[in-house]
């Protein structure tokens, strides 16, 4: 008989230790054979696992690797408030059976199958995973509050222009998106639910960018009032409690909260700043977004050329130029440019800055064009010393360099 002496939790991330231990009665033992499967009986991988001198019994794995190539981010610009992104989680079991010594050749012993385990795109510190629920990070009908698929601070601010997404994994609750918005001194102007339906399960993506929300939920609102709170331009001197804001939260079909409640205050844009929005990989598995300003380009240019002969038959006539036109020494063949953008960030308060590590840290990081559309770039500042207003006499603001390869994209 084969038994699990130590398994995951259901729901792990990719990037910690996935780690599996068997063991079997049977003492000719030798080694297991280990088939993954993915949920539609799909092979994700196949593997022999031996015993060792100080453990005869049984064997173990880390599954890491071959689950973290499993899982991908998913980002999915739509006009849909919630968008399936099954990229993110990978369901997955264990089809494990013995190889036991019988009469001089190895031969199958016992089978067993594991029960179905999950894992998603995500990297979580060593000390909280010592100690993690996946809970935490799950909706379920018996946990309580989990968590969104960011680290981005529960209250922050958002400019009516910019794309804001939150990702949130579902373990079969039911239940609604809760949004709600405020204007001046907390005076709520509008509570709506959006269904979860088809979203029970696997990893889901949630669309609050503002101007997402003014085309779903502003027309519902009396007076107007949604069209004013957009419309209002706001500073960054403005607290919580004097400006229009929203909040966005997972509840169960009970109205009972499920989720950590996020909280955005809306700002406009100054009219002489030109902004650009970098969208970018978190180590939960979403992706996170940010407002930087005022980009300078430098142009770096690679050319490829080769020396020419300059005299040549021109006219029948041999000679180093054509009616006065010299003929080219040396041609260029080939030119590469590449642009290099520095933009300052708005003022930041002391968590914004110790989350935008993560931006730096970040293997995928879009910008969003002036036409909407997202284009990959590199973050090139590498070194990040994280500020904190105790170490400062003024606002804290970073600079930020990335490059692009293209010369004439337009924010």
């Amino acid at each position: 008989m084969i038994s699990f002496v130590k398994v995951p939790n259901k729901y792990t991330p990719a990037n910690n230790p996935v780690i599996f231990q068997i063991q079997s009665d049977n003492p000719l033992i030798q080694f297991f054979k280990v088939t993954i499967t993915d949920a539609n009986a799909n092979i994700i991988a196949n593997l022999r696992l031996f015993t060792t001198p100080d453990y005869r019994s049984g064997s173990f794995t880390d599954l890491s690797t071959i689950l973290s190539n499993a899982v991908n981010y998913q980002l999915l610009p739509s006009s849909n408030l919630l968008e399936a992104t099954p990229a993110v989680l990978q369901a997955y079991q264990l089809t494990i059976t013995e190889k036991v010594y019988s009469g001089g050749v190895i031969i199958d012993g016992v089978t067993t199958t594991s029960s179905v385990f999950y894992t998603w795109n995500a990297l979580i510190d060593r000390v909280s995973f010592s100690q993690d629920d996946y809970k935490n990070y799950v909706m379920t009908a018996t946990g309580s509050t989990t968590r969104f698929l960011t680290n981005k601070p529960s209250i922050s601010s958002i400019y009516r222009t910019s794309n804001e997404y939150l990702y949130f994994l579902n373990d079969g609750q039911g239940g609604n998106a809760n949004v709600k918005f405020y204007t001046r001194n907390n005076v709520l102007v509008g509570n709506h639910n959006l269904n979860l339906s088809g979203h029970t399960s696997g990893c889901t993506r949630l669309d609050i960018s503002p101007t997402t929300l003014n085309a779903d939920f502003g027309i519902g609102l009396a007076d107007d009032e949604f069209m004013d709170m957009f419309d209002t331009p706001f500073g960054s001197n403005y607290s919580i409690s004097s400006v229009n804001y929203f909040t966005v939260g997972l509840t169960d079909l009970s109205g009972n909260t499920k989720s950590q409640i996020r909280t955005y205050a809306l700002k406009d844009i100054g009219c002489t700043n030109v902004p650009v929005q970098l969208l970018f990989s978190n180590q939960l598995g979403g992706y996170d977004s940010i407002n930087f300003f005022n980009p300078r380009q430098t142009i770096d240019v690679t050319k490829t050329s080769i020396a020419k002969n300059p005299f040549t038959i021109n006219n029948g006539i041999y000679s180093d130029n054509n009616n006065s036109v010299f003929n080219d020494e040396n041609e260029v063949i080939n030119v590469n440019s590449t642009s290099t953008y520095q933009v300052i960030s708005d003022a930041l308060r002391d968590e914004e800055a110790l989350w935008l590590k993560e931006l730096i840290k970040a293997s995928k990081v879009f910008v969003m064009l002036s036409n909407g559309s997202y284009y990959p770039i590199t973050i090139t500042t590498l070194n990040y010393p994280v500020q904190q207003k105790k170490y400062n006499t003024s606002l804290i603001r970073i600079q930020l360099s990335f490059t692009i390869k293209d010369t004439g994209i337009a924010f």
